[in-house]
């Protein structure tokens, strides 16, 4: 039996638009910017209690404690600095983030600092652009780039980040 199927009358007009997608866009350090997958932000978490971890690699701020897990949290700016550099300035927020290694594996998550709140921002296909230049490390953990306002933003892949090396070597 073969089901009815409605016509839909807006699709030959709407054949050539570009549907947007959303984005989480996070201010890691002052005017330096990445975004993520909507799917992957999954909470924001104000003043969380922080656990230091003696000998971790320098770009992780310890433990942050969140739905009985341990996680550890990934200061961006000193990820993508290199082993010079500063830490990010104070933070009072963090993201959670959730990642999957594979289908077939369980969601996973880790924390990122976050100085400032994030924002959702529409993408569209024709926004996408080039890596920025100068930083070597995006060529591993983004999986895109689209340009936002004249700047270029990497989204970033999560389990790229929190399964790679504790310490990465540095270009």
């Amino acid at each position: 039996m073969q089901l009815p199927v409605p016509i839909d009358e807006a699709f030959p007009e709407d054949a050539g638009r570009e549907s947007p997608a959303l984005a989480c866009v996070l201010e890691y350090a002052a005017d330096s910017f990445i975004a993520l997958p909507v799917h992957a932000g999954v909470e924001l978490v104000e003043s969380p209690r922080l656990v230091p971890v003696p000998g971790m690699a320098h770009f992780c701020r310890g433990l942050v404690a969140w739905q009985g897990r341990q996680l550890p949290l990934i200061d961006l700016q000193a990820y993508l600095g290199g082993v010079d550099a500063p830490a990010a300035t104070p933070f009072v927020h963090v993201l959670i983030v959730a990642y999957q290694v594979a289908p077939s594996l369980p969601i996973d998550y880790g924390a990122f600092c976050a100085p400032s709140l994030i924002r959702m921002v529409e993408v569209l296909d024709s926004d996408q652009c080039p890596l920025p230049v100068g930083q070597a490390r995006w060529d591993n953990i983004a999986i895109s780039c689209f340009l936002h306002r004249g700047r270029a933003i990497p989204v970033l892949e999560p389990s790229r980040i929190f399964t790679s090396p504790v310490s990465p070597v540095i270009p």
